[in-house]
């Protein structure tokens, strides 16, 4: 099989944020596409996955008749660590990493099958309160493995380190603009400076993972679930529960105080500080939305969590 269509999301998002060099990067892909197959001796053995951002990702076969995952990313300062990220956890919870080209952040990588999402799978009672209690347990089991010490490894990228996105906060909220004060608040602002503060010496350091959520965790064989699609960063335990946290509160049918005890304890990290985390998170969403209804929507979400 030839190389297939960019899917429709993954130009979009990254035309969108990228522009040109978007643009340079999409020109070059089915270039970077057939000399990975040389290299590595692949076969595409099916279209390519939807839903991704700014990744391509296309299912493969090995010389030996093996299925894989050829996974080539556009390259940032969010995703650049993930062959790092999956290289340390050896497979442990995580898909595993078979091989990475550092001149294009390319990764050949264990096919999750059947690789249905946690998010979307059914459950007996798959609507109900319990059955999302189940998922959430599932989520904050697989990322407490996989948070562990970081080592650096030769010829892998070094992680970002959470704290840079605090000092970034930081910067931005000391002398916000007028279009940030009007969409987060000047409360807000204030408190989420102080949040920085209080987070800015973290109690102990690990490859934490800032895209926690039930979509990047899809059903396997060798494991009942694997997490896909790290976005790794030296980070404390709780920095893994801020995002999980958030999407699960301003998208779940749980939320408040019985969802920020979960959250912690299944991550097994300090409540108050991925209360902290995830109330940040909430700050920077309401920061970059500019619809009205998503705006209200998000203020309520995180006026509920705020009185947690």
């Amino acid at each position: 099989m030839r190389f297939g269509v960019v899917p429709s999301s993954v130009r979009r998002d990254v035309l969108n944020w990228h522009g040109d060099a978007g643009q340079a990067w999409l020109d070059e892909l089915p270039r970077t596409v057939w000399s990975l197959k040389r290299a590595w001796s692949l076969r595409i053995d099916g279209p390519p996955y939807d839903g991704g951002s700014h990744s391509y990702v296309v299912p493969v076969l090995r010389e030996d008749g093996a299925s894989a995952v050829l996974k080539v990313i556009y390259r940032d300062e969010e995703n650049r660590a993930e062959p790092t990220a999956l290289r340390q956890y050896g497979g442990d919870g995580a898909v595993r990493l078979h091989d990475y080209d550092p001149a294009t952040g390319a990764m050949l990588m264990e096919r999750a099958v059947p690789g249905n999402r946690l998010k979307s799978t059914r459950f007996f009672g798959h609507k109900t309160p319990a059955a999302a209690w189940r998922r959430i347990g599932i989520a904050t089991g697989l990322y407490r493995r996989l948070w562990r010490p970081y080592e650096p490894e030769a010829g892998y990228p070094d992680l970002p380190a959470a704290t840079g996105m605090l000092d970034d906060w930081r910067a931005r909220y000391a002398d916000p603009a007028p279009d940030l004060l009007d969409r987060v608040g000047d409360e807000r602002l204030r408190d989420a400076l102080a949040r920085c503060g209080a987070l800015a010496d973290p109690p102990e350091l690990g490859i934490g993972n800032r895209d926690t959520h039930l979509s990047n965790i899809v059903s396997a064989e060798r494991e009942p679930w694997l997490v896909i699609d790290p976005k790794p960063y030296l980070a404390e335990r709780a920095f893994d529960g801020g995002y999980f946290l958030f999407k699960q509160q301003l998208h779940g049918p749980h939320s408040g105080a019985e969802l920020l005890r979960a959250v912690a304890e299944g991550l097994g990290a300090d409540t108050a500080r991925v209360r902290d985390w995830a109330l940040l998170r909430f700050a920077d969403h309401l920061a970059e939305t500019a619809d009205e209804r998503d705006l209200e929507a998000a203020s309520k979400a995180m006026r509920d969590l705020e009185d947690a």
